[in-house]
Parts: structure tokens; C-alpha cells; sequence
């Protein structure tokens, strides 16, 4: 969500289409009309809406108009393809290789080549870095049937697509930005442990190892990592009744907060060093009511935490 809209696939899988969250309206809707090729994956900064659709063609848009600003069409490159925005960049994978192009223009930026362990990858994410840095994780060998799947990090200069470093790594799904430099992921030889990760154009070093109950990482930024869970529940279900906010400095547990009795949260945001997130009726046990109006969380043992849409006070 981004400027208050909403941005989604539209019904027929064809384009995206955003929606004011204040209003529940649709107010833009781009398609394209020749093709029946549908949108595999697409990612929204500030200004523009990137879009990759299974044919190979590459596609911007304006977030606030929902008019096209440019397209490319990447050869050899259809079938499930991804794509990320960082840095004013517009990441997607082509064979043996990872791609950019400007955000706003569509101008190939530079391509970076994948070992050749990883001839076939999905762009996960990418974090812009200081630096001149860009982090991307992989998931290899995912079409390959004589090769096995791996989870690769490739550390890129975003100014050329030289690879600076390249590691294995796991979950890169699960994997958030925590601060500037740090990024937080599921530690494989420790579960439920976390793994901290200073990352430049060096390399990516393990710094910090912290204990967790559980973890399912629902938001990140300004140095925190939140993770949400219910203790109390053991269905596959997700009735989340615990924030837990860990600092990236140290690994630490920096706070908790509990819903009250019956409530449970949805999924939470960092913004200007606060964090947003509805508190509603639990849905345990019983069906909830589509569009049913939430309930604000009034507890204050977590500073700069709100309960939206209560609205925040200084």
C-alpha cells in the first residue's frame, strides 16, 4: 500500500489495477490488450508499478496515474518470471542472469551474470544498500530437473552488475531488511533462531544469533524486525495475539505487546519510527464478517506502537 492505494492483480490475471483503501473504488486499471499473457509477479515503489508478465515482456506504469510508461520484452525468458524494485532500479531475471532497468524509464541498466550452478533463477526480492550495493536473493535451478535447487545471495554493484560477492544462504523468502545494513533471516542450523546479517560490498557476515518462540517475520525498518505469533494456538491458522520487536544492533528482545482478551492483530507497518497495525475482534471459532469494523488495541506498554485506524499521537 502505497499513497493510499491499494495495487493488485486485476480478475482476469491480464494487468493491475490499484484501489483507493479509503474509498474500497478502483482508481486506476491497466491491461494489456494483446495478450493473453497473464502477470506472474509485480512490485510497487513511490512513484511506478513494475509488472512481469509469463511471455517475457516487462512492463512499467505510473502509481499514480496507472498510465504505461515504458515496457521491454526480455528474449528467452518466458515461463514464471519475478521481478523487485530497489533503488530506483526494476530487477527481473533472464537466463543465467539478473537484470535492471531505470523505474521510470525502462532503460537496461546493466546485467549481472549468475554462476553457472544457477543457470535458471527467480529474483526473490533486492535491497539497495549504501554503497552503490544491491543484495538480491535467489532461488536456483527451479526449472532445472538435473540439477539441485539451492538458495543464492549475490551482493551487485548497482552501477555496473559486477557481482562483488555471491553465498548460499536459506528461506530467502522469510528474509527482511532490518536496518541499513542488516538483514534478517531464519538461522538453518538453529531453528527458531534468527541470523543477522551485516552485509557491504565485502560480503554478508553472521553477526548475531537471538532465540525465538517462533518466527514469522510480518514487518521491518529503522532498526527493528517484527515478528507476530499466538502462543496459545497450535492450529495451522493465523491468529496472531503477540507482537515481538527485536533490535538489529544486538539481537535482542527490545519489546512485546499483547492484544487484549478476545482481540488479535493484523498485519502490522513501520512508518516514522512507529509501528500501525489493526486490532480486531478474534475470528477463532467462529466466521468472521467481511468488512466488520475493527477495534483499536489500547494498551501502552510498547512506546510508538499505535493501533490504526485510532490514529497515533506524538
Amino acid at each position: 500500500m502505497v499513497h493510499g492505494l491499494y495495487v493488485r492483480q486485476t480478475g482476469s490475471l491480464s494487468g493491475v489495477a490499484a484501489v483507493n483503501v479509503r474509498t474500497g473504488k478502483e482508481y486506476w486499471r491497466y491491461e494489456r490488450p494483446d495478450s493473453e499473457a497473464g502477470v506472474d509477479t509485480f512490485d510497487v515503489s513511490e512513484r511506478t508499478v513494475v509488472a512481469a508478465f509469463g511471455d517475457g515482456r516487462f512492463i512499467g506504469v505510473d502509481l499514480r496515474t496507472g498510465k504505461p510508461l515504458w515496457h521491454v520484452d526480455i528474449q528467452h525468458a518466458k515461463g514464471h518470471r519475478t521481478t523487485a524494485l530497489a533503488g530506483g532500479q526494476a530487477l527481473t531475471e533472464a537466463p543465467g542472469a539478473v537484470r535492471a532497468f531505470a523505474e521510470r524509464d525502462g532503460r537496461s541498466l546493466w546485467t549481472a551474470k549468475t554462476p553457472k550452478s544457477c543457470p535458471d533463477g527467480l529474483v526473490i526480492t533486492a535491497y539497495a544498500l549504501p554503497g552503490h550495493l544491491s543484495v538480491v536473493p535467489l532461488v536456483c535451478n527451479v526449472t532445472s530437473p538435473n540439477r539441485g535447487m539451492y538458495n543464492l545471495l549475490l551482493g551487485i554493484d548497482n552501477r555496473t552488475g559486477k557481482v562483488l560477492w555471491q553465498q548460499h544462504t536459506a528461506a530467502p523468502r522469510l528474509m527482511v531488511r532490518g536496518s541499513e545494513h542488516t538483514l534478517v533471516i531464519p538461522d538453518p542450523d538453529h531453528p527458531p533462531a534468527i541470523q543477522l546479517l551485516d552485509a557491504n560490498r565485502q560480503g554478508a557476515t553472521a553477526r548475531s544469533l537471538t532465540a525465538a518462540d517462533a518466527w514469522d517475520a510480518v514487518a521491518a525498518g529503522g532498526g527493528i524486525v517484527l515478528s507476530a505469533i499466538d502462543p496459545g494456538d497450535r492450529s495451522e491458522e493465523d491468529h496472531d495475539t503477540l507482537l515481538r520487536a527485536y533490535g538489529t544492533r544486538d539481537g535482542h528482545l527490545a519489546w512485546q505487546l499483547r492484544t487484549p482478551t478476545g482481540q488479535e492483530y493484523g498485519f502490522p507497518e513501520i512508518a516514522d519510527g512507529r509501528v500501525y497495525v489493526v486490532a480486531s475482534r478474534s475470528s477463532r471459532g467462529r466466521t468472521r464478517v467481511a468488512g466488520s469494523a475493527p477495534t483499536c488495541s489500547s494498551s501502552t506498554r510498547a512506546p510508538g506502537v499505535c493501533s490504526t485506524p485510532c490514529g497515533c499521537r506524538p
